[in-house]
């Protein structure tokens, strides 16, 4: 069985009762928006983030096990020319019943090493949107370069190296401290 939703944040939204024994494929796209990312980012998504994978139910607990993938488009840390820039990132994803208490220290089967994140679901429906906009979170670049030898931007014109070379002069040091220049300390032995 097979489900797919695209266009607002309901579609990240699953009854678990649509869950049959065997498992669900699904599969959904969402805007930014619906992801309710921070505003003040400098990140943008130029297109909707494609999510997909399968839930599995066990019990009262369901599993998530999928791809989030999607375009990034950044400014460049040096030159400030905006990357588009795709990312790929697997989800493994548990939903715990509400009564469930997160005490994971000394439970079997689960191991750190899995890289489980654990959520809770309501009994009815759960909501993929908390770990989608984790993930996309954590797909941000933390210095995204629009390649390895950018050349930035000029500090004196403000002109982009990359494109034009620049012929000023670069300043040497504050001019406030240019007294700390002349300072001598004595040599320690």
């Amino acid at each position: 069985m097979a489900l797919s939703q695209q266009g607002n944040s309901a579609a990240l939204v699953v009854s678990i009762a649509r869950i049959p024994d065997e498992g669900l494929a699904f599969q959904a796209e969402v805007t930014a928006t619906h992801l309710q990312l921070p505003p003040a980012t400098e990140v943008e998504l130029p297109r909707p983030v494609q999510v997909q994978g399968w839930l599995t139910k066990v019990a009262e607990q369901v599993y998530f096990q999928g791809m989030t993938r999607g375009t990034l488009a950044v400014p460049c840390s040096r030159c400030l020319d905006i990357i588009h820039s795709g990312f790929a990132v697997e989800m493994r994803v548990v939903y715990l019943p509400p009564s469930t208490r997160l005490h994971i220290e000394g439970e079997e089967g689960v191991d750190a090493e899995d890289e489980l994140d654990l959520y809770t679901h309501d009994g009815v429906t759960l909501d993929l949107r908390p770990p989608v906009h984790d993930h996309v979170l954590l797909a941000f670049p933390i210095q995204p370069l629009c390649r390895p030898d950018c050349a930035g931007l000029c500090q004196v014109c403000g002109g982009n190296r990359n494109e034009v070379p620049c012929a000023c002069q670069a300043v040497e040091g504050d001019p406030r401290f240019a007294l700390l220049q002349q300072l001598r300390l004595p040599k320690t032995s």
